[in-house]
This record gives structure tokens, C-alpha cells and sequence, in this order.
């Protein structure tokens, strides 16, 4: 099943690095984005800020610490998502396999079980509601023509900062 999370080709890669950019900024997470880059290992294509790694301060409340793990782990979630629908939706024109949205769904819990202490009720709630937002997004005539755009930057490019991301889709927020 992992087979199905891997990329095929160059062209997939891109447009899952376009798609996990594309979902960060949709859930506002565009401060802890640093760079993305398409020559970077599969895992590590999105370079986020020290604060996306917030694992606590002894200073902060429990709270306060809580909530901040629980949005990166949603912002983690929309990522993972987003990779997918982009690839599958706008790259190939398809839905996503259940049995892909099957893996995402196990993964998500797991990471929400160890980042939160969440069970697996409330992870699959936030991923659902995520999923379904997401599932508008990249069903977008508009988005759909911006990630076919912004996955050809990134393939002749292959290493985008910041702002040359927020340049690059800052048409994302009149669509």
C-alpha cells in the first residue's frame, strides 16, 4: 500500500510539492513555510520554520502548548492531503484511490496519536473535515490551472524560498 505514496516520476513529485504548498498556504500556514525544493529526499521537499517543530516551553501553558501542536498537526495533515488530490486531481485528472485515502487516514492518526495524544475518532474528524475542504479546493477550475503552473516553476526552478512562493501563488487569493 506505501507503493501507492510514492512518487512515479519527476512530473508527480512536483505536483505533490505543489500541492503540499498549495494546502499550507489554504490553512494560513505560509509562516512556517522556509523553502520547497524538488531535489530534496521525498520527506523533506518542504523546509518549514523552527516553530512548525514546536515541541514545548516550560514557560507556556499546557494549553497554549497544546493547541499550537495540535494546528501544526493539522497543518501537517492538510500537507499530506494535499499532496495526493494534487497529484491524482489535477495531474491526472482522477480521484484518489480509496485505498489511498485509506493509508492517509492510518497515517494521520498516527501522527495525531503521538503529536497530541489524540484517539483515532478525533484525527479522523479533523481529516475528514480537511479532506472535504480540500477536495473543493483542488476541484477548482482556478486552483487546478495554478498548480499545473506552479509544478512547471517548480520542475525548472527546483528550489523555491518563501517569498518567491507566496510570489508565485499570490493569485491564489483572488480565486
Amino acid at each position: 500500500m506505501e507503493n501507492e505514496l510514492k512518487y512515479r516520476n519527476e512530473d508527480d513529485k512536483c505536483y505533490g510539492a505543489a500541492g503540499m504548498t498549495i494546502g499550507l498556504l489554504v490553512f494560513n500556514g505560509d509562516k512556517m513555510l522556509s523553502s520547497v525544493s524538488v531535489d530534496a529526499p521525498a520527506g523533506e521537499m518542504m523546509e518549514l520554520t523552527d516553530d512548525f517543530y514546536f515541541s514545548g516551553n516550560p514557560q507556556i501553558s499546557a494549553s497554549v502548548v497544546w493547541r499550537t501542536l495540535y494546528q501544526n498537526f493539522g497543518l501537517s495533515v492538510a500537507m499530506m492531503i494535499s499532496n495526493a488530490m494534487c497529484r491524482r486531481m489535477v495531474l491526472d485528472s482522477a480521484m484518489v484511490a480509496p485505498e489511498v485515502r485509506r493509508v492517509l487516514i492510518e497515517r494521520a492518526a498516527q501522527e495525531g496519536a503521538s503529536a497530541c495524544g489524540l484517539d483515532e475518532d478525533e484525527c479522523r474528524e479533523m481529516f475528514d473535515r480537511t479532506y472535504t475542504q480540500l477536495f473543493r479546493v483542488f476541484n477548482h477550475r482556478g486552483v487546478q490551472s495554478v498548480a499545473h503552473e506552479f509544478a512547471g516553476t517548480l520542475k525548472r526552478r527546483r528550489h523555491l524560498s518563501r517569498f518567491e512562493v507566496l510570489d508565485e501563488l499570490r493569485v491564489l487569493n483572488s480565486l
